[in-house]
């Protein structure tokens, strides 16, 4: 299964001429938040008919400077993995989005039991879905906030990511877990068995692809960092 990892597109259209050839040749798209600057669902919609025009699978996180008619759009669509599982043909795709609170002058910014709350409700759907026979599917966490304490996290120097997705990132150990909203955190790393990406801006053209192998007794997950 191969993977497309974008976040922090922020409106910019013409940005996504960088990853126009990847779109169609990838299994899943992943966007990791803020996909319009401070926009709603007509900004929103410019991005995202882009993706689809490639028909393209998309599983998304709002992020911090997404409004609230952003945010409704991607439920809207389908593509939501806020506080939700999607059960894509190949995956489950369970997130949380918003940025940790911090000012409360961006559209959506969340406490950090929010966070947690959002990601428990995902998962828990999760694992009904894997209940229900959803099996053989590797399970992909996916959030606008990084958790702390990882390399996803740093801005200047210091850890300012979610301490409550930590928690949950220690406890759950997914195979992978993309996030974005820490534009100079753009970094692939490993806690534990759990590959953890922020691919960066594509604002500044940025991006990462990640590919997973194996099965549901040993899947496997490479990723690899790109610029345009």
């Amino acid at each position: 299964m191969t993977l497309l990892i974008v976040a922090d597109i922020h409106g910019c259209t013409s940005c996504l001429e960088v990853i126009t050839d990847r779109i169609a040749k990838v299994d899943i798209v992943l966007i990791a938040g803020d996909i319009t600057e401070f926009g709603n669902a007509p900004e929103a919609n410019e991005i995202l008919k882009i993706f689809e025009k490639h028909q393209a699978v998309i599983a998304a996180v709002p992020g911090n400077c997404d409004r609230s008619g952003a945010r409704i759009l991607l439920e809207q669509r389908g593509i939501s993995a806020d506080g939700r599982v999607l059960k894509l043909e190949k995956a489950l795709v369970a997130g949380a989005g918003g940025g940790n609170w911090r000012t409360g002058l961006t559209p959506y910014e969340r406490k950090d039991e929010e966070l947690s709350e959002a990601i428990e409700s995902a998962v828990h759907q999760a694992e009904r879905a894997i209940r229900d026979g959803e099996l053989g599917k590797p399970l992909i966490l996916l959030s606008h906030t990084p958790p702390f304490g990882t390399k996803a996290d740093v801005r200047a120097g210091r850890h300012v990511g979610s301490p409550a997705l930590r928690s949950m990132l220690d406890s759950l150990r997914p195979l992978l877990w993309v996030s974005g909203h820490i534009h100079e955190a753009r970094s692939i790393s490993r806690s534990g068995n759990t590959l953890i990406i922020n691919p960066g801006p594509l604002r500044e053209g940025k991006f990462a692809s990640a590919q997973i192998n194996g099965n549901c007794d040993r899947w496997q997950v490479e990723a690899e960092l790109s610029s345009g």
